[in-house]
């Protein structure tokens, strides 16, 4: 026989991700890494014809069904899970559907003391058992230890009870392989395999950056949806889940009670005689009827949990808000600033200009310089020849501090005097009509308007050719 079948248990142990416990993940390593003196142990589970039962195995007290999740849990039943201890979501799955279906079990007991296992078949069965809250009270006791898949089917109970003693939790997910590369190639054993040229990623190397990164992203990927079960199933946010419930870590069970793991501290005969109609006609009306009231505190909780998502998204969008402002006013702090360097370029490279013209072509330079002083008092004795026609103030903008042509401030002289005839217009039809009984003629404002306009136009024109023509003169 050699070590075959222990390789085919390795490498099945190894190909798929795990939501167990680091101690229970040994285990199972320990149990598939046996050596040669173990393996009567396995030839005798291999000779064994194997029975399947899928049903009889349901213990029935009270009308309360118990069925026990204990061991590495596997998604289905072999002679490994007989070899270890284990058990199987196959037949978990068997025997919680059986208790359904049986009409003297009034309620069902989930007696846990696993530290999870397989991912496979966990959240379908997890499922099953929330959907079964609706026709039946689900218990969950946790006796010992409820780690990692064990905790997601518990969570997915009515109500979670758990001993003072036990642990809960490990919530996510491993993958784990052992490298016998080395051993191999020392026992003279070279592995081929060539993979299709189409499908790079078929055969990654866990080992390697890229297979490291891919394999992470799968895990990832299933402990969102272990921890998205969690939260629906125990009435939590996703948030709440991923940092109160201990981080992958286990809680002890009070612990696991204060932070919302649980619900209550208790043992099994507890749970047996509260569910029963033997430990009291009503207990079981009254655990119904804390349980809609339970529903009740869960919805309110929920609005609760909505409020501070509703609180943290509007931080969040605060935040950003305030990110985005800043980056803007950095833009254009920069954009001002790259402006400014711009003009100060600018400014040094036509004072540099002007330098070297002044240099080498100096008498070019006053030249230059005398046709400015020329042209700038030309526009001065233009614009001091339409001081009548402008205001002072008009005027002292249009020499210095908002310097303009001759033409320009003719422009804004027929603007306004034209505003003005609009108003005076308005003005003496509105007296005019306020006047009873007078029957003289009121002048059309628009006509009386464009007359004025007219004329004003007609008395600039004139001035300014005047000024333009003495400024040619001299």
């Amino acid at each position: 026989m050699g070590s075959k079948p222990c390789s085919r248990i390795l490498d099945a142990i190894t190909s798929r991700p795990w939501a167990i416990t680091p101690e229970g993940l040994q285990q199972v390593l320990a149990i598939a890494q046996r050596q040669q003196s173990d393996l009567a142990a396995v030839e005798a589970v291999l000779a064994k014809q194997p029975e399947r039962r899928d049903g009889g195995k349901v213990m029935v007290r009270d009308t309360v069904a118990i069925i026990p999740v204990m061991g590495p849990i596997f998604p289905r039943a072999d002679f490994f899970t007989e070899l270890s201890g284990a058990t199987s979501v196959e037949t978990l799955a068997l025997r919680f559907g059986e208790a359904m279906a049986a009409p003297d079990v009034a309620a069902i007991v989930l007696h846990i003391d696993s530290p999870g296992g397989q991912i496979t078949g966990i959240h379908e069965f997890a499922s099953q058992i929330y959907d079964a809250r609706e026709s039946k009270q689900v218990i969950a006791f946790v006796s010992g230890v409820a780690g990692s898949a064990a905790y997601w089917l518990a969570s997915a109970a009515s109500e979670i009870v758990a001993d003072k003693t036990a642990a809960l939790g490990s919530i996510g997910v491993v993958a784990a392989w052992t490298d016998d590369q080395a051993a191999r190639e020392a026992a003279g054993l070279k592995d081929y395999e060539v993979v299709s040229s189409q499908s790079p990623n078929k055969r990654l190397n866990p080992a390697s950056k890229e297979g490291r990164a891919a394999l992470q992203r799968e895990l990832d990927g299933l402990a969102d949806i272990f921890i998205a079960d969690v939260a629906r199933n125990r009435g939590k946010r996703v948030a709440t889940v991923s940092e109160d419930f201990g981080q992958g870590g286990v809680l002890l069970a009070q612990e696991a009670v204060r932070v919302g793991m649980a619900d209550h501290l208790g043992s099994l005969e507890d749970i047996i005689t509260a569910l029963s109609p033997g430990g009291g006609a009503n207990l079981v009306g009254g655990l119904n009827m804390a349980n809609d009231l339970k529903l009740k505190i869960g919805a309110a909780a929920s609005e609760s949990e909505e409020e501070k998502d509703k609180e943290e998204e509007a931080k969040k969008a605060k935040a950003k808000k305030a990110e985005e402002d800043k980056k803007k006013d950095e833009e254009a702090a920069k954009d001002k600033e790259e402006e400014c360097a711009t003009e100060d370029k600018e400014k040094e490279e036509e004072s540099k200009a002007k330098a070297a013209l002044m240099a080498q072509q100096p008498r070019l330079y006053q030249a230059i310089l005398q046709e400015g002083v020329v042209q700038e008092r030309a526009r001065m004795l233009a614009l001091e020849k339409m001081a009548p026609m402008a205001s002072a103030a008009m005027l002292q903008a249009a020499k210095y501090t908002e310097p303009c042509s001759p033409q320009d401030l003719a422009m804004k002289i027929v603007d306004e005097g034209s505003t003005a005839g609009r108003s005076f217009a308005d003005n003496y039809a509105a007296d005019a009509r306020s006047i009873a009984g007078v029957s003289a003629a009121v002048p059309d404002p628009a006509d009386n308007a464009a007359e004025e306009k007219a004329v004003i136009d007609g008395i600039v024109r004139g001035m300014v050719n005047a000024g333009l023509k003495q400024i040619e003169r001299r």
